[in-house]
């Protein structure tokens, strides 16, 4: 006689099944605020990397107005300071231009993004001083109020909107600024304390542009202001 194999009883469905709590990374969760400040200030400087050849055409038209206005308005000058001028600003774009061929270029060893960040800031700086060197070197001894304001103001506010770099934009713009209303005060140009004046709310202008494009950035790209940054 053959025995039926016997019926185990199988799971009650209606029976709820015990689960393992599963263990919650908290180290990990605690440092994606971090990872998220990080890869936004990341992609500031990407950002700000990539528009150097839009900084550098910007420099090139406003140079080139300059030296048209100049001789329009005050006839035959100083070739030779006019020279030495443009070849100062010449070297300060020339060398944004290489470093962002640098930064973009796929070599063994590519430049650190922090580091490129840094070496642009230094030129923005240098080529402010060699811009603000116009003030002295090109501008005719009694210049009109919207040329001496419009020599420093429109690369000042035009870089400041462009870059959206703090630090960049204050170091070229407080070089600019700075040597422009020197020379309309120590200069005696026409109404010289109404452009120096005008100048110092400029710069301060151009100061803040960075600061409220970035946040109009980080919005629009779903970064919003971390509590602990």
């Amino acid at each position: 006689m053959i025995l039926p194999d016997p019926v185990l009883p199988g799971p009650d469905a209606a029976r709820p099944q015990k689960a393992f709590p599963a263990a919650i990374p908290h180290a990990a969760l605690a440092r994606l605020p971090l990872l998220r400040d990080q890869a936004r200030h990341d992609l500031d400087l990407l950002r700000f990397l990539a528009r150097v050849p839009q900084a550098c055409l910007i420099l090139l038209a406003a140079g080139f107005c300059v030296l048209i206005w100049t001789r329009l308005s005050t006839g035959p000058a100083a070739l030779e300071q006019e020279f030495v001028w443009a070849l100062l600003v010449l070297i300060g774009i020339a060398a944004m231009t290489g470093l962002h061929i640098m930064s973009y270029a796929r070599g063994p060893a590519p430049v650190p993004l922090h580091k490129a960040a840094l070496t642009l800031r230094r030129l923005l700086f240098y080529t402010g001083i060699a811009w603000g060197a116009g003030a002295f070197l090109t501008m005719p001894a009694q210049p009109s109020p919207a040329l001496g304001v419009g020599f420093a103001a429109v690369p000042c506010l035009g870089l400041g909107l462009l870059l959206g770099d703090q630090k960049g934009t204050t170091a070229f713009t407080a070089a600019v600024i700075l040597a422009t209303a020197s020379a309309a005060c120590l200069q005696s140009w026409p109404y010289g304390l109404w452009v120096a004046a005008i100048l110092l709310a400029t710069g301060l202008a151009a100061f803040c542009l960075p600061m409220l494009q970035r946040e109009i950035s980080r919005r629009r790209d779903g970064f919003p202001i971390s509590p602990i940054s």
